[in-house]
């Protein structure tokens, strides 16, 4: 008997018969099986969906928390603190209304909204007419935001233009008000965007996921009669978390909120492919014995070969090649397992997508966002060198590299590079020649706000060029918030014209050294440091050249002092310096000369031409006698203006007592 016709058998009889035993058995379990697995799929649906909700609102609280800190609305005049809520408008993603009220509920000044909007914005806002700003004012929780700080109103539907309910919903910040007690910043948010994102998700023909608030009202519904009702589907059996015959589902809790999101598709849908499945087997099974016998080693190459092609993709995903994908012909089992494939790589795809997302969004800190950034890139694109460009006011600076060069070599290599600038001006991934070197465009709003930079020993091509933008892209808006978390930071510390401390993170910097100083019993000495004639400066040739002098003053001291010194802009042409570790006698004197005689021995150059500057120094130290840091710099600035009464351009000490370390 021919070998052919011995496989034949072989395989006919060691296959049909087991497999045939496998139909009878196992395909009634598999369902129980293949339902659990299902449940566990829409659990994680409903998980991510919660998620994006939670992360949807959250970071909505948490802007507007930052925006009521930083803002200082109680500070600022009203037509300064209207200009403040139109800014906190613009930012706000999906905001209709804006408004600011007191501890009785009264608004203060006038709230701030459009009837409509055009643009980029339109998208997201809804119209706002009288029943809206009916609706807004009794839905901000305005006990809520004074009790926690802020706070949540109810969800409400309100029509769109189109008849469509939408869903909305009043955040509210408690924002530090005068003397009569803390405001409240409520600003409406519309929740298109969500309603859009649960539309669009729909598991299977019939399947459907909705979001219900605590109390099982309806928030995001596909039935617009249902949402429009704001049903309580609280009995819902999914909602409950009990199985049903009729449908498979999940639901998920939205953490902070106890929203609950439910997945839902009806049994015999999902199910359907298992019953497709058991007749196909039946059917496959009968011809496949007749077919074993007939086709022999054929019929063996034939199976193994495509296994074969799935065993190689299967091990370049494990490589990290998750842009693997294998050609599906045909309809067979086979087919179905190829489609099986490329849907589990493209899900893992998404899933480090997501995975990316959030670990990029734990953070504010710009170095950070770009470390986790090339982290995740390097487990799925290979690279040798890596480097991230950020725009800055005038050009791509370097931010982060890694590999072989240094930060510095990388910084006059790579922002040079002709592919980069290609990636920059088309928007698109680009490599060089070689392939080698590979730019990718982080874009925000329709511009590049950075460029990742990979080379790599190995070329590079075009599925793993698509690959890695996909990854790298999700992290433009955490690159975006870090950038502008960076310069909310440096505005809150800084003084804009000179890049020196203002003045109140100064005294607080100072207040930590002289509570240092005191229990570590450490000296601690001050100056104060005033431009001579400053004010004929300005009058002569302009507050321009005067913004240049001190500017260029500034400078000076900073190259004079040590690192652990603290240089501030006091007011005006006032500058204060705290110096730890140094006496008032005679280290901080010869310091203090040493910074007088920089900035008077050689003039400063202006649009005015150069300007010979002369300043007066007052130096103080700590002792027994100096209750707190306030009393120090005051003795500091009467040692100032007695320089200046002795002629200006020189230092005066004040010494009320022997200088020493405190306890």
């Amino acid at each position: 008997m021919r070998l052919a016709v011995k496989l034949s058998l072989l395989l006919a009889g060691a296959t049909t018969f087991p497999l045939l035993l496998a139909t009878a058995f196992t395909l009634p379990s598999g369902r129980e099986a293949l339902r659990s697995q299902l449940d566990q799929i829409y659990a994680q649906a409903a998980r991510a969906l919660a998620a994006e909700v939670n992360r949807t609102l959250v970071d909505k609280l948490d802007s507007l928390t930052l925006a009521a800190s930083t803002l200082s609305l109680a500070t600022l005049d009203p037509e300064a603190r209207q200009q403040a809520l139109l800014l906190i408008y613009k930012e706000t993603r999906g905001a209709n209304v804006v408004g600011l009220f007191d501890a009785r509920g009264d608004a203060i000044g006038r709230e701030i909204h459009f009837a409509r909007l055009s643009g980029e914005l339109a998208s997201e806002h809804e119209p706002v007419d009288g029943t809206s700003l009916a609706a807004y004012a009794s839905k901000v929780p305005l006990n809520g935001a004074l009790t926690s700080g802020l706070a949540m109103g109810p969800v409400y539907m309100l029509p769109d233009v189109e008849g469509k309910p939408v869903p909305r919903i009043v955040l509210a910040v408690s924002v530090p008000g005068t003397q009569r007690g803390r405001w409240v910043l409520a600003v409406e948010v519309s929740l298109r965007r969500l309603s859009e994102s649960f539309e669009r998700f729909r598991p299977g023909e019939r399947g459907a996921a909705f979001l219900l608030d605590s109390e099982g009202r309806i928030i995001v519904h596909t039935d617009r009669e249902l949402m429009a009702r704001q049903l309580n589907l609280r009995d819902h059996p999914l909602v409950r978390g009990v199985q049903s015959e009729d449908l498979l589902g999940a639901n998920a809790t939205v953490p902070l909120l106890g929203w609950k999101v439910v997945v839902q598709e009806p049994a015999d849908e999902a199910l359907r492919p298992l019953r497709h499945l058991q007749r196909q087997s039946l059917l496959w099974l009968a011809l496949g014995l007749l077919v074993a016998v007939l086709l022999g080693s054929t019929s063996v190459r034939t199976v193994t070969r495509p296994v074969d092609k799935l065993r190689q993709a299967a091990l370049a995903v494990t490589g990290g090649a998750l842009e693997t994908a294998v050609d599906v012909k045909g309809r067979d089992e086979l087919a179905q397992l190829g489609d099986a494939f490329n849907t589990m790589t493209r899900g893992l795809r998404e899933r480090e997508e997501l995975k990316m997302t959030l670990a990029l969004s734990e953070t504010l800190e710009l170095d950070e966002v770009l470390e986790r950034l090339l982290n995740s890139l390097d487990r799925a694109v290979r690279y040798d060198e890596a480097a991230v460009l950020i725009k800055g006011r005038e050009n791509m600076e370097l931010v982060v590299s890694r590999g072989r060069r240094t930060k510095e070599e990388a910084s006059r290599i790579v922002p040079s590079s002709s592919h980069v600038d290609r990636a920059i001006s088309s928007m698109q991934p680009a490599m060089n020649e070689g392939r080698q070197m590979l730019a990718l465009p982080l874009i925000q709003r329709g511009e590049v706000i950075g460029v990742v930079c990979l080379e790599s020993h190995v070329p590079y091509d075009e599925a793993t060029a698509r690959l890695a933008l996909s990854l790298a892209q999700p992290a433009a808006m955490a690159v975006q918030n870090a950038r502008l978390f960076d310069q909310v930071q440096r505005l809150a510390t800084l003084d804009g014209l000179t890049g020196t401390y203002n003045r109140r993170h100064f005294m607080d910097l100072a207040k930590y050294q002289f509570d240092s100083a005191r229990r570590f019993e450490w000296h601690l000495a001050a100056m104060m440091l005033d431009v001579d004639h400053f004010k004929s400066i300005n009058d002569r040739h302009g507050h321009a050249v005067g913004d240049q002098v001190l500017r260029a003053l500034a400078e000076r001291c900073r190259s004079t002092l040590r690192s652990v010194d603290v240089l501030g802009r006091y007011g005006g042409e006032e500058f204060a310096i705290l110096l730890p570790g140094t006496g008032g006698h005679p280290a901080a004197t010869v310091l203090a000369e040493r910074i007088r005689a920089r900035i008077d021995e050689e003039p400063i150059v202006t649009d005015a031409g150069a300007l010979h500057v002369t300043v007066s120094v007052g130096v103080a130290g700590m002792d027994e006698s100096t209750p707190e840091v306030e009393t120090l710099f005051k003795r500091a600035d009467v040692a100032m203006y007695a320089a200046k009464q002795l002629g200006r351009n020189r230092v005066i000490e004040d010494r009320p007592q022997a200088q020493k370390p405190v306890a």
